[in-house]
Protein backbone atom coordinates (compact mmCIF):
# COMPACT_ATOMS: atom_id res chain seq x y z
CA UNK A 1 0.00 0.00 0.00
CA UNK A 2 2.77 2.43 0.93
CA UNK A 3 4.61 1.66 -2.33
CA UNK A 4 1.39 2.26 -4.32
CA UNK A 5 0.82 5.65 -2.60
CA UNK A 6 4.38 6.76 -3.40
CA UNK A 7 3.98 5.81 -7.08
CA UNK A 8 0.60 7.65 -7.30
CA UNK A 9 2.07 10.82 -5.77
CA UNK A 10 4.97 10.69 -8.23
CA UNK A 11 2.59 10.37 -11.20
CA UNK A 12 0.53 13.39 -10.06
CA UNK A 13 3.67 15.48 -9.49
CA UNK A 14 5.14 14.63 -12.89
CA UNK A 15 1.82 15.32 -14.59
CA UNK A 16 1.57 18.73 -12.95
CA UNK A 17 5.12 19.65 -14.02
CA UNK A 18 4.39 18.52 -17.57
CA UNK A 19 1.22 20.69 -17.72
CA UNK A 20 3.06 23.85 -16.60
CA UNK A 21 5.96 23.29 -19.01
CA UNK A 22 3.75 22.66 -22.06
CA UNK A 23 1.10 25.38 -21.50
CA UNK A 24 1.84 28.67 -23.45
CA UNK A 25 3.01 31.44 -21.11
CA UNK A 26 0.61 34.01 -22.57
CA UNK A 27 -2.59 31.97 -22.33
CA UNK A 28 -3.60 33.95 -19.25
CA UNK A 29 -1.63 37.21 -18.91
CA UNK A 30 -0.72 38.53 -15.47
CA UNK A 31 -3.49 40.42 -13.68
CA UNK A 32 -1.49 43.67 -13.56
CA UNK A 33 -1.32 43.60 -17.38
CA UNK A 34 -5.06 44.32 -17.29
CA UNK A 35 -5.07 46.81 -14.42
CA UNK A 36 -5.33 50.01 -16.47
CA UNK A 37 -7.56 52.02 -14.15
CA UNK A 38 -6.19 53.96 -11.19
CA UNK A 39 -9.34 54.72 -9.16
CA UNK A 40 -7.56 56.75 -6.47
CA UNK A 41 -7.19 59.75 -8.77
CA UNK A 42 -6.69 62.04 -5.78
CA UNK A 43 -3.25 60.45 -5.37
CA UNK A 44 -2.19 61.41 -8.90
CA UNK A 45 -0.01 64.52 -8.86
CA UNK A 46 1.49 64.48 -12.36
CA UNK A 47 0.32 63.11 -15.71
CA UNK A 48 2.64 62.77 -18.69
CA UNK A 49 1.18 62.24 -22.18
CA UNK A 50 3.24 61.89 -25.38
CA UNK A 51 2.58 60.73 -28.93
CA UNK A 52 4.80 59.39 -31.72
CA UNK A 53 4.91 62.79 -33.46
CA UNK A 54 6.86 64.40 -30.64
CA UNK A 55 3.94 66.20 -29.01
CA UNK A 56 3.91 65.89 -25.24
CA UNK A 57 1.96 67.32 -22.34
CA UNK A 58 2.79 67.47 -18.66
CA UNK A 59 -0.09 68.13 -16.30
CA UNK A 60 0.51 68.83 -12.62
CA UNK A 61 -1.84 69.65 -9.76
CA UNK A 62 -2.21 73.32 -8.86
CA UNK A 63 -3.41 76.63 -10.26
CA UNK A 64 -6.88 78.18 -10.49
CA UNK A 65 -8.46 75.19 -12.26
CA UNK A 66 -6.80 72.54 -10.09
CA UNK A 67 -4.30 71.48 -12.78
CA UNK A 68 -1.52 73.23 -14.70
CA UNK A 69 -0.39 72.50 -18.24
CA UNK A 70 3.33 72.78 -18.92
CA UNK A 71 3.91 74.33 -15.51
CA UNK A 72 2.62 77.79 -16.51
CA UNK A 73 -0.90 77.58 -17.99
CA UNK A 74 -4.11 76.61 -16.14
CA UNK A 75 -5.42 73.38 -17.65
CA UNK A 76 -8.85 73.13 -19.23
CA UNK A 77 -11.39 72.09 -16.59
CA UNK A 78 -13.56 69.95 -18.87
CA UNK A 79 -10.56 68.30 -20.52
CA UNK A 80 -9.16 67.32 -17.12
CA UNK A 81 -12.55 66.05 -15.93
CA UNK A 82 -12.84 63.74 -18.95
CA UNK A 83 -9.20 62.66 -18.71
CA UNK A 84 -9.40 61.77 -15.02
CA UNK A 85 -12.67 59.91 -15.56
CA UNK A 86 -10.96 57.72 -18.14
CA UNK A 87 -7.84 57.26 -16.01
CA UNK A 88 -9.85 56.30 -12.97
CA UNK A 89 -12.42 53.97 -14.52
CA UNK A 90 -11.23 52.42 -17.79
CA UNK A 91 -11.30 48.64 -17.81
CA UNK A 92 -10.74 45.73 -20.14
CA UNK A 93 -13.68 45.21 -22.46
CA UNK A 94 -12.32 42.11 -24.21
CA UNK A 95 -9.21 40.12 -25.02
CA UNK A 96 -8.30 40.31 -28.71
CA UNK A 97 -8.23 37.14 -30.78
CA UNK A 98 -4.84 35.67 -31.65
CA UNK A 99 -5.44 36.76 -35.24
CA UNK A 100 -6.05 40.39 -34.20
CA UNK A 101 -3.06 40.70 -31.87
CA UNK A 102 -0.37 41.43 -34.54
CA UNK A 103 -2.42 44.29 -35.98
CA UNK A 104 -3.11 45.74 -32.53
CA UNK A 105 0.57 45.59 -31.62
CA UNK A 106 1.53 47.36 -34.86
CA UNK A 107 -1.15 49.98 -34.22
CA UNK A 108 0.12 50.64 -30.72
CA UNK A 109 3.78 50.65 -31.77
CA UNK A 110 3.19 53.08 -34.62
CA UNK A 111 0.59 55.42 -33.18
CA UNK A 112 0.13 54.68 -29.51
CA UNK A 113 -0.12 57.53 -26.99
CA UNK A 114 2.09 57.02 -23.96
CA UNK A 115 0.42 57.80 -20.62
CA UNK A 116 2.27 57.83 -17.32
CA UNK A 117 0.84 58.67 -13.91
CA UNK A 118 2.94 59.81 -10.94
CA UNK A 119 2.24 60.53 -7.28
CA UNK A 120 3.47 63.55 -5.29
CA UNK A 121 6.79 61.80 -4.66
CA UNK A 122 7.17 61.30 -8.44
CA UNK A 123 6.75 57.55 -8.13
CA UNK A 124 5.19 56.02 -11.24
CA UNK A 125 1.71 54.65 -10.57
CA UNK A 126 0.79 53.50 -14.07
CA UNK A 127 2.30 53.45 -17.55
CA UNK A 128 0.50 52.35 -20.70
CA UNK A 129 -0.13 53.09 -24.38
CA UNK A 130 -3.53 54.09 -25.78
CA UNK A 131 -4.12 53.11 -29.41
CA UNK A 132 -6.90 53.56 -31.92
CA UNK A 133 -10.52 52.53 -31.92
CA UNK A 134 -11.59 48.89 -31.97
CA UNK A 135 -14.83 46.92 -32.00
CA UNK A 136 -16.44 49.48 -34.29
CA UNK A 137 -15.21 52.43 -32.17
CA UNK A 138 -16.90 50.94 -29.09
CA UNK A 139 -13.52 50.08 -27.57
CA UNK A 140 -9.92 51.27 -27.65
CA UNK A 141 -6.67 49.34 -28.07
CA UNK A 142 -4.30 49.59 -25.09
CA UNK A 143 -1.21 47.87 -23.71
CA UNK A 144 0.79 48.22 -20.51
CA UNK A 145 4.36 49.51 -20.72
CA UNK A 146 6.74 46.56 -20.95
CA UNK A 147 3.96 44.10 -21.80
CA UNK A 148 3.38 41.98 -24.90
CA UNK A 149 -0.35 41.61 -24.26
CA UNK A 150 -2.67 44.15 -25.91
CA UNK A 151 -6.29 44.57 -24.84
CA UNK A 152 -9.48 46.32 -25.86
CA UNK A 153 -10.45 48.76 -23.10
CA UNK A 154 -13.52 50.90 -22.56
CA UNK A 155 -15.22 53.15 -20.05
CA UNK A 156 -18.24 51.49 -18.43
CA UNK A 157 -21.53 53.35 -18.96
CA UNK A 158 -19.97 55.36 -21.83
CA UNK A 159 -19.73 54.54 -25.52
CA UNK A 160 -16.91 55.73 -27.75
CA UNK A 161 -13.18 55.83 -28.43
CA UNK A 162 -11.19 56.73 -25.29
CA UNK A 163 -8.22 57.89 -27.37
CA UNK A 164 -9.89 61.28 -27.90
CA UNK A 165 -9.54 62.03 -24.19
CA UNK A 166 -5.76 61.70 -24.40
CA UNK A 167 -5.14 62.91 -27.95
CA UNK A 168 -5.11 66.69 -27.46
CA UNK A 169 -2.61 69.05 -29.03
CA UNK A 170 -0.71 71.87 -27.38
CA UNK A 171 -3.11 74.72 -26.49
CA UNK A 172 -6.09 72.34 -26.46
CA UNK A 173 -4.97 71.35 -22.96
CA UNK A 174 -5.24 74.95 -21.74
CA UNK A 175 -8.16 76.58 -19.95
CA UNK A 176 -10.23 78.86 -22.17
CA UNK A 177 -11.13 81.12 -19.28
CA UNK A 178 -9.55 84.53 -19.90
CA UNK A 179 -11.20 86.82 -17.36
CA UNK A 180 -12.18 85.70 -13.87
CA UNK A 181 -12.67 89.11 -12.32
CA UNK A 182 -13.92 90.00 -8.84
CA UNK A 183 -15.77 93.33 -9.40
CA UNK A 184 -15.11 94.38 -5.81
CA UNK A 185 -11.35 94.30 -6.47
CA UNK A 186 -11.30 96.20 -9.76
CA UNK A 187 -9.32 99.45 -9.73
CA UNK A 188 -10.02 100.49 -13.31
CA UNK A 189 -11.32 99.40 -16.69
CA UNK A 190 -10.42 101.23 -19.88
CA UNK A 191 -11.39 100.60 -23.51
CA UNK A 192 -9.56 102.46 -26.24
CA UNK A 193 -11.08 102.59 -29.72
CA UNK A 194 -8.16 104.04 -31.75
CA UNK A 195 -10.35 104.84 -34.73
CA UNK A 196 -13.35 106.00 -32.68
CA UNK A 197 -11.75 108.23 -30.07
CA UNK A 198 -15.02 109.70 -28.84
CA UNK A 199 -16.10 106.22 -27.70
CA UNK A 200 -12.93 105.56 -25.66
CA UNK A 201 -13.14 105.77 -21.87
CA UNK A 202 -11.59 104.90 -18.53
CA UNK A 203 -13.77 103.86 -15.58
CA UNK A 204 -11.76 104.19 -12.36
CA UNK A 205 -12.50 103.65 -8.69
CA UNK A 206 -11.71 106.61 -6.43
CA UNK A 207 -10.47 106.64 -2.84
CA UNK A 208 -14.06 106.34 -1.55
CA UNK A 209 -14.83 103.31 -3.68
CA UNK A 210 -17.00 105.16 -6.19
CA UNK A 211 -16.40 104.99 -9.94
CA UNK A 212 -16.05 107.82 -12.42
CA UNK A 213 -15.76 107.66 -16.20
CA UNK A 214 -13.38 109.92 -18.07
CA UNK A 215 -12.67 110.19 -21.82
CA UNK A 216 -9.33 108.78 -22.93
CA UNK A 217 -8.74 111.59 -25.40
CA UNK A 218 -8.93 115.35 -24.91
CA UNK A 219 -11.73 116.03 -27.37
CA UNK A 220 -14.05 118.17 -25.22
CA UNK A 221 -15.93 115.39 -23.38
CA UNK A 222 -16.53 115.62 -19.62
CA UNK A 223 -16.04 113.29 -16.68
CA UNK A 224 -19.09 111.37 -15.45
CA UNK A 225 -20.03 109.88 -12.09
CA UNK A 226 -21.08 106.22 -12.34
CA UNK A 227 -23.60 104.66 -9.99
CA UNK A 228 -22.56 101.57 -8.06
CA UNK A 229 -25.15 99.43 -9.84
CA UNK A 230 -23.96 100.54 -13.27
CA UNK A 231 -20.32 99.90 -12.43
CA UNK A 232 -21.07 96.44 -11.03
CA UNK A 233 -23.15 95.63 -14.11
CA UNK A 234 -20.26 96.52 -16.40
CA UNK A 235 -17.62 94.63 -14.40
CA UNK A 236 -19.81 91.54 -13.95
CA UNK A 237 -19.34 90.89 -17.68
CA UNK A 238 -15.70 90.09 -16.91
CA UNK A 239 -16.39 87.70 -14.04
CA UNK A 240 -16.49 84.57 -16.16
CA UNK A 241 -15.35 85.20 -19.73
CA UNK A 242 -14.06 82.43 -22.04
CA UNK A 243 -12.34 82.54 -25.41
CA UNK A 244 -13.46 80.13 -28.14
CA UNK A 245 -9.98 78.71 -28.75
CA UNK A 246 -6.32 79.62 -29.10
CA UNK A 247 -5.02 80.07 -32.65
CA UNK A 248 -1.29 80.44 -32.00
CA UNK A 249 -0.53 78.34 -35.06
CA UNK A 250 -2.20 80.78 -37.45
CA UNK A 251 0.98 82.68 -38.26
CA UNK A 252 -0.48 84.48 -41.28
CA UNK A 253 -3.29 86.05 -39.24
CA UNK A 254 -0.91 86.96 -36.44
CA UNK A 255 1.48 88.77 -38.80
CA UNK A 256 -1.40 90.64 -40.42
CA UNK A 257 -2.82 91.70 -37.03
CA UNK A 258 0.53 92.96 -35.74
CA UNK A 259 0.66 95.34 -38.70
CA UNK A 260 -2.91 96.57 -38.19
CA UNK A 261 -4.57 99.00 -35.78
CA UNK A 262 -6.79 97.11 -33.31
CA UNK A 263 -10.49 97.80 -33.16
CA UNK A 264 -10.35 98.02 -29.36
CA UNK A 265 -7.76 97.73 -26.59
CA UNK A 266 -9.16 96.64 -23.23
CA UNK A 267 -7.19 97.16 -20.01
CA UNK A 268 -8.46 95.88 -16.68
CA UNK A 269 -6.66 96.09 -13.33
CA UNK A 270 -7.61 94.32 -10.11
CA UNK A 271 -6.05 95.07 -6.76
CA UNK A 272 -2.84 93.10 -6.16
CA UNK A 273 -2.86 91.70 -9.70
CA UNK A 274 -1.12 92.65 -12.91
CA UNK A 275 -3.11 94.61 -15.49
CA UNK A 276 -4.83 92.42 -18.07
CA UNK A 277 -4.61 93.59 -21.67
CA UNK A 278 -6.63 92.44 -24.68
CA UNK A 279 -6.27 93.90 -28.19
CA UNK A 280 -9.35 93.05 -30.24
CA UNK A 281 -9.71 92.74 -34.02
CA UNK A 282 -12.89 92.01 -36.02
CA UNK A 283 -13.03 88.99 -38.31
CA UNK A 284 -15.41 89.10 -41.25
CA UNK A 285 -16.99 86.26 -43.22
CA UNK A 286 -15.88 88.06 -46.40
CA UNK A 287 -12.26 89.30 -46.48
CA UNK A 288 -13.46 92.58 -48.02
CA UNK A 289 -15.70 93.28 -45.04
CA UNK A 290 -19.42 92.85 -44.54
CA UNK A 291 -20.84 90.43 -41.98
CA UNK A 292 -18.93 90.11 -38.72
CA UNK A 293 -18.21 86.42 -38.05
CA UNK A 294 -15.97 86.56 -34.96
CA UNK A 295 -13.36 88.56 -33.11
CA UNK A 296 -9.71 87.72 -32.64
CA UNK A 297 -7.41 89.13 -29.99
CA UNK A 298 -3.93 89.27 -28.59
CA UNK A 299 -4.26 88.20 -24.95
CA UNK A 300 -2.03 87.28 -22.02
CA UNK A 301 0.34 90.22 -22.54
CA UNK A 302 0.29 89.66 -26.28
CA UNK A 303 1.72 86.15 -26.00
CA UNK A 304 -1.40 84.39 -27.30
CA UNK A 305 -3.65 84.82 -30.32
CA UNK A 306 -7.24 83.83 -29.55
CA UNK A 307 -10.55 83.44 -31.35
CA UNK A 308 -13.51 85.13 -29.59
CA UNK A 309 -17.22 84.56 -30.11
CA UNK A 310 -19.26 87.56 -31.24
CA UNK A 311 -22.11 86.91 -28.80
CA UNK A 312 -19.85 86.82 -25.72
CA UNK A 313 -17.45 89.60 -26.77
CA UNK A 314 -19.80 92.35 -27.90
CA UNK A 315 -21.21 92.85 -24.37
CA UNK A 316 -17.68 93.76 -23.25
CA UNK A 317 -17.29 96.46 -25.87
CA UNK A 318 -19.00 99.38 -24.15
CA UNK A 319 -18.29 102.99 -25.07
CA UNK A 320 -18.18 106.38 -23.35
CA UNK A 321 -21.75 106.96 -24.57
CA UNK A 322 -22.90 103.84 -22.67
CA UNK A 323 -22.65 105.71 -19.34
Amino acid sequence: MKRTLILLTAVILLGTIAWYTTTPANTEPPADDRDFAYPRVQEIHRIYVADRNGREAELTRGGPTGWMYGGKHPANENVMKNLLQAIGHMEVQSLPTSKAIPNLVRNLAGGGILVRLFDRGDNKLRGYYIGGGANGELGTAAIMEGSDNPYIVHLPMWTGNLRHRFNLRDDEWRSKRLFAVDPARVEYLSIDYPQQRAESFRMQRDANGAFRVTPLYDIGLTEKAVSRGTAEGVLSRYEDYYISRYENGDEASIRKAREAVPFAVIRLKERDREEQLMSVFPRFADPTGGQLSAYTAFVNDGQDWALLAVETTQPLLLSYASF
